[in-house]
């Protein structure tokens, strides 16, 4: 029997950035919970449901005055201190997972708190499942529609004008590098992006929680890099008090790179295409070692993508600011340029903002790690929203010719409402955008929303199957709420 679930998700899927690929590969084996929920609810199966988040929370802990912010696997992991059985995982719990426990766990348990609303938002657990929201999360809502998005593989990264660039990643705590890194100049990036004129400023995320804003343009904060404009030229400085290659015990700078090879000190460093802020896929060649976790939940690596950006203050290496030899040639200085610690590892996700209105973020600390599996990235917030819609009408139409036709009140209904979206997607794509509103709110809407408002369809809905008709409806809201961006 054909089933709309699984296409109506796959669709639905790609708006809330979680990859098909690596949601499943988190649940742990033997794992008998996540198995209970696939058969309460099937059409869930690979959306961002299928995983940990859905009844683990993530939490955080302060050490030497740093508070860190964790995921839920890697809150999971930390209050368990990595050991099975864990005598702690009650504590990991959101508050569906809590209801789920209480009711004796299994499949029965789950339907039986279908009609709770565990979260305390104003929606049951079974329509936020429906809507594919976390129903142990009052920040994710039916109501909350994921903002505009565009996925890049780094295939398709490769495929745009790359630019290379020499330059020194100066650290405060750790050790300075001169590197060339490739890639994508991140104004490059977020003009295929399409940015909306609303737009001020980015915030890059690694799947680890770290975050940074950059500014759109420069700015006079010594802390911000901007995404669009050159950075000034630097000198390559070089003295072998500072070479690790020489001195591995006192030294702080490593030369080792082959791009640093022939250059001597005061040299000029010449970019042909200049410098800029870099989402950068390979080092001296070769691709970045994708980002893991260690077992200090700490993470090693910096790829499949790295933020890098140059100086604005060009100056050598400086001792580290740990050290405790600081007589030498070039001294930890508060206020040099630290660029490497404003270069983020292992990035996954860009935000743009303000997000438009309507909109609402990402679940950023559960988002990222299926992409770095995958090589990808996410761009998302405040850019155009019609390649998202248009996306969105086309696995909607695609779902509903997979849907029975006992879903819906006659065998004619799901020809006519494929007519009536494939007009909306012309519409959107011809620059129509107000009648493609207007005949989604009056004319589809009104046709699916007797099981929003009560318990059973309306004679006017074409759709009267209630579990298609609440997966459409709130795919549909979705599209409208896109539309309104740009009306």
């Amino acid at each position: 029997m054909k089933q709309i679930g699984k296409l109506v998700i796959m669709a639905v899927v790609l708006v809330l950035f979680t990859a098909h690929v690596g949601f499943a590969a988190y649940n742990h084996s033997g794992d008998t919970d996540s198995v209970n929920f696939r058969t309460a609810y099937p059409n869930a199966i690979g959306t961002k449901l299928d995983s940990c988040a859905l009844c683990h929370a993530g939490g955080s802990y302060t050490s030497g005055g740093k508070t860190t912010t964790l995921g839920s696997c890697q809150w999971c992991h930390y209050e368990c201190s990595y050991t099975t059985p864990c005598a702690n995982i009650v504590q990991t719990l959101n508050p569906y997972g809590k209801d789920y426990l209480t009711q004796g766990r299994g499949v029965t348990a789950i339907q039986g708190i279908a009609n709770f609303d565990s979260d305390g938002d104003g929606y049951s657990n079974a329509v936020e499942i429906a809507a594919i929201r976390y129903p142990g999360d009052p920040n994710d809502t039916p109501a909350k529609v994921p903002a505009p998005y565009r996925i890049y593989t780094r295939d398709q990264l490769e495929q745009m004008p790359q630019h290379s660039q020499f330059l020194l990643m100066n650290a405060s705590k750790s050790t300075d590098f001169y590197a060339e890194y490739t890639g994508v100049p991140m104004g490059d990036l977020l003009n295929e992006a399409e940015l909306l004129p609303s737009a001020t400023d980015i915030i890059v995320y690694a799947p680890d929680g770290f975050s940074q804003l950059h500014p759109l343009h420069p700015d006079p904060s010594p802390s911000l890099y901007h995404v669009f404009g050159d950075y000034p030229a630097a000198n390559f400085y070089y003295d072998g008090q500072a070479d690790i290659g020489l001195y591995p015990s006192t030294g702080w700078c490593d030369y080792s790179a082959p791009s640093a090879s022939g250059r001597n000190n005061g040299d000029p460093i010449v970019n042909p295409n200049g410098l800029k802020m870099l989402l950068a896929i390979k080092r001296d060649g070769q691709y970045l070692t994708p980002g893991v976790l260690n077992s200090q939940n700490k993470l090693d690596g910096e790829g499949p993508f790295r933020v890098v950006p140059p100086q604005k203050l060009p100056g050598p290496p400086d001792q580290r600011s740990n050290a405790q030899n600081q007589a030498v040639i070039w001294p930890y200085d508060p206020n040099a340029d630290h660029n490497a610690g404003f270069s983020s590892r292992s990035v996954t996700i860009i935000k743009v903002e303000p997000l438009p209105e309507g909109t609402t973020d990402i679940d950023l600390l559960e988002a990222g790690w299926s992409y770095i599996d995958a090589n990808k990235i996410v761009v998302y917030g405040a850019i155009d929203p019609v390649p998202t819609i248009l996306e969105k009408l086309k696995g909607l139409i695609s779902a509903i010719k997979e849907t029975p036709d006992s879903a819906f009140r006659n065998r004619l209904m799901d020809d006519l409402l494929i007519i009536d979206i494939t007009l909306v997607e012309w519409e959107v794509y011809f620059g129509a955008r107000s009648a493609a509103l207007r005949n989604l709110q009056t004319g589809i809407l009104t046709r699916m929303d007797g099981c929003i408002s009560g318990s059973k369809a309306d004679r006017n809905d074409w759709v009267v199957d209630c579990e298609v008709q609440k997966q459409l409806y709130w795919a549909i809201n979705e599209i409208v709420v896109l539309l309104n961006i740009i009306i």
